[in-house]
């Protein structure tokens, strides 16, 4: 069977003619991508009766169709107005009055009944049942703690979060999603899941979560191989895992070679310090920092030290120390940060699972594959939330560095690129790290680079930025949003060690998800470092304009990009 063919088998695959999942579905039409390929994964591992995978679950959840979306919004006789002229609050309240039908309140009475832990309600679109358009972030997933009495006040609960998921469909993130990739309008169908995890103490999560791909596009060393997989992992709920913050990455070529290297104190830079967990007194996400609380985590993981290690500071670069519950330390002599050392000797049972996993899925996709999942370890334990294709855009066919005589190099990687080339781009973005540290108020600066993006329309530019372009907290990077960089050509994320900005490589996050689709270079430069270049002269002495902020300069001139993905190489470069 061609690759073609196994595609089409995929797709055509409808989980309502399989009695095995049909008595899950809620009304009819499709279940959209979240859902049917996730019930398709399963049915995968199903059939597959391979020993490493015997232990992979499915979270107890109901999976509602588009028709019903349909029939819902039916009711709402003003709505092409409302989605083309109100303010989205306006559109969500107008949602929020409308009545779900019957049956799905009847099955709903039916699966919360024997469901008190929290629960999550999920987009699951037509259009993300697509080889490319992840809509990663574009819609909305929010969670319940389930925790009310009242079965009548649990299933309201999980009613109007339906309809402000439905409400998300026509809300300006996705529907300028949908505009720029030439999209028609989507139809919505949700997944009503059981949130992995159980309550320890007042919170609410999984011991480690995360996600994982069957190609790993990204490589930041070429001892890895790409065809061999990721996987994107921390302690706690898997938000953190899709957000630009700190991660655990593996290759599954070798779980051993991290994408920081070797050095104790750049592991320690680059180690999860905060998780998430749901809070039983306010039912929302809640961060929590690991320093505060570790000694009490070991109550609750008495394989802690599995995760967290005490990194341990000295006049060079620090060095990690063994940690247990009873460990004596000053905040001046350590802290407790958690880098997963010794995860793959510990949980090798974790490794084998995901090296089965996601060949298969990617063999009976007739595509790569994306899943989320979560992991406790002590059982061996792993839930599928999700499994999708993952797009990769073809790659070029790497050649030999062109050549630079009578230019400039401007920036230079060595991690993390693809293969591809644009030359003569009019423009470069620079993000000054060193007002950028000293602004007050970040946001305005994102919102400076918002500007500066409508301004250079439809010209593509390149950005270049310290630390991590995207990121929620502004002290690592500028928090500009997808939707405000959407001309952007190429990014270069810089490491500047003064002044504290750090690219983190979080491929598999929605923000990378994002960069895929729009096939826009990426390449992070750690300045200082063998094979790195951040030519500071060039960008002192070069002429350039201010943007709306300070922290923001133009460079205009003719600019050009060069990546090789087997060499690990990325250049930018312009004429001298």
């Amino acid at each position: 069977m061609t690759t073609e063919e196994i595609r089409e088998r995929y797709f055509a695959w409808d989980p309502a003619q399989d009695p095995e999942f049909a008595h899950f579905i809620i009304g009819e039409g499709t279940i959209g991508g979240k859902g049917r390929s996730l019930l398709f994964a399963i049915r995968v591992l199903r059939d597959s009766n391979d020993d490493n995978l015997r232990d992979v679950v499915l979270p107890r959840s109901r999976y509602i169709g588009t028709k019903v979306f349909e029939e819902f919004t039916s009711q709402i006789s003003n709505l092409d107005d409302l989605r083309h002229n109100a303010p989205p609050e306006e559109l969500e309240a107008e949602f929020l009055k409308a009545d779900l039908p019957d049956y799905v309140t009847h099955a709903l009475y039916g699966y919360l009944a024997e469901m008190r832990d929290p629960v999550a309600i999920r987009s699951s679109s037509a259009l993300e049942d697509s080889l490319k358009y992840s809509f990663a972030g574009k819609y909305m997933s929010p969670f319940l703690l389930n925790n009310e009495e009242s079965l009548d006040a649990r299933v309201k609960a999980v009613e109007r979060q339906i309809k402000r998921v439905y409400s998300r469909t026509y809300f300006p993130a996705a529907a300028i999603y949908r505009e720029k990739h030439g999209l028609p309008d989507d139809l919505m169908g949700i997944v009503v899941m059981r949130i992995s995890g159980r309550w320890r103490g007042d919170h609410y999560y999984p011991t480690t979560a995360g996600v994982g791909f069957s190609y790993n596009g990204r490589r930041w060393t070429t001892r890895i191989k790409r065809e061999d997989g990721l996987i994107r992992m921390v302690f706690g709920l898997g938000t953190m895992s899709t957000k630009r913050g700190y991660a655990r990455t593996y290759s599954l070529t070798n779980p051993y070679l991290r994408p920081e290297g070797s050095s104790a104190y750049k592991i320690m830079k680059h180690s999860q310090e905060h998780f998430h967990v749901i809070d039983k007194a306010t039912g929302e996400l809640t961060t929590i920092d690991i320093k505060e609380v570790w000694r009490d985590a070991f109550r609750w993981h008495p394989d802690f030290s599995t995760y967290a290690s005490l990194y341990i500071y000295d006049e060079n670069q620090g060095y990690f120390g063994s940690l247990d519950k009873m460990s004596i330390f000053s905040p001046a002599e350590g802290k407790v940060c958690m880098p997963f050392e010794s995860f793959p000797k510990t949980h090798a049972a974790f490794f084998r699972t995901m090296s089965a996993l996601l060949p298969l899925l990617q063999e009976n996709m007739g595509t790569y594959a994306d899943i989320e999942f979560s992991y406790e370890p002590l059982e061996n334990r792993l839930e599928l939330l999700q499994a999708r294709p993952l797009w990769i855009k073809e790659c070029c066919d790497s050649s030999a560095c062109p050549s630079l005589e009578g230019c400039e190099t401007i920036l230079m990687a060595d991690r993390m690129v693809t293969d591809g080339s644009c030359d003569t781009i009019q423009y470069l973005v620079f993000v000054d790290p060193e007002v950028y540290s000293s602004c007050a108020d970040f946001q305005s600066v994102a919102r400076a680079l918002g500007d500066m993006n409508s301004r250079l329309a439809p010209d593509k530019y390149i950005l270049v930025a310290p630390g991590r372009v995207g990121s929620s907290s502004p002290e690592l990077g500028v928090p500009v949003r997808y939707d405000e960089i959407t001309n952007v050509a190429c990014i270069v994320e810089v490491g500047i060690p003064r002044t504290g900005h750090m690219p983190e490589l979080s491929y598999g996050t929605h923000f990378f998800s994002d960069l895929e689709t729009d096939e826009v270079f990426y390449m992070p430069v750690f300045q200082g470092e063998k094979n790195n270049v951040y030519n500071e002269i060039w960008f002192a002495k070069a002429p350039f304009e201010y943007g709306e902020h300070k922290a923001i300069r133009l460079y205009k001139g003719s600019f050009s990009v060069y990546m090789n993905g087997d060499q690990n190489i990325g250049i930018v470069s312009c004429p001298l």
